[in-house]
């Protein structure tokens, strides 16, 4: 993260945290970054990613049984660990990241992925998303959710600007955490 920091350059942050844990990352990577001496203007417009698993269906519960049914086996395929200095029981890290990401996944009805995305981007500064919408793991389902997601629910969550930013605005939609908050049309400088 220093190195990042230091650079200017944006985080990828993974699905094995939530929303609390990015949001200090976030704030940790600013202050190495003012620390560098990187100018304001240029820490203020890094655009940080968040990436997570994203599957859309009628109800919120079928989205989460297909993720669970597949979820294990290919988070089993990719247990090495990524952070330096924390080392992790190899069996509990699938485990803690399967739990993380779905309890934050933007899943179910569009409606609701659309509020998740618009919370994640309100509580965290994060404006860009990495969604991974393969983890049904069966090639129908993947290209539905493919399909559900352009037509579902990123024409309703965010009109992207050339820096591919959604803002969150509020007094649109309840979310989870009580406040409102939805996406706007942004328009480039």
């Amino acid at each position: 993260m220093r190195l990042a920091a230091e650079r200017g350059l944006p985080m990828l942050l993974g699905m094995h945290v939530g929303d609390e844990e990015k949001a200090e990352m976030v704030a940790l990577w600013r202050q190495l970054a003012r620390a560098a001496g990187r100018p304001a203007e240029e820490i203020r417009g890094v655009a940080h990613v968040s990436a997570g698993v994203c599957q859309i269906a009628d109800r919120r519960a079928d989205a989460v049984e297909a993720l669970v049914k597949a979820m294990p086996g290919w988070l089993r395929q990719a247990r090495r660990p990524c952070d330096r200095g924390r080392p992790r029981a190899p069996d509990a890290r699938p485990a803690r990241v399967h739990r993380t990401a779905l309890r934050a996944a933007p899943g179910g009805h569009p409606r609701l992925c659309v509020d998740r995305l618009a919370a994640t981007s309100e509580r965290t500064g994060i404006s860009r998303f990495a969604l991974l919408v393969e983890g049904s793991g069966d090639l129908a389902a993947t290209e539905e959710n493919v399909r559900r997601l352009g037509a579902e629910v990123l024409p309703t969550s965010a009109e992207l600007d050339r820096g591919g930013a959604c803002r969150p605005v509020q007094n649109t939609s309840r979310v989870r955490s009580g406040k409102q908050c939805a996406v706007r049309r942004v328009s480039s400088p």
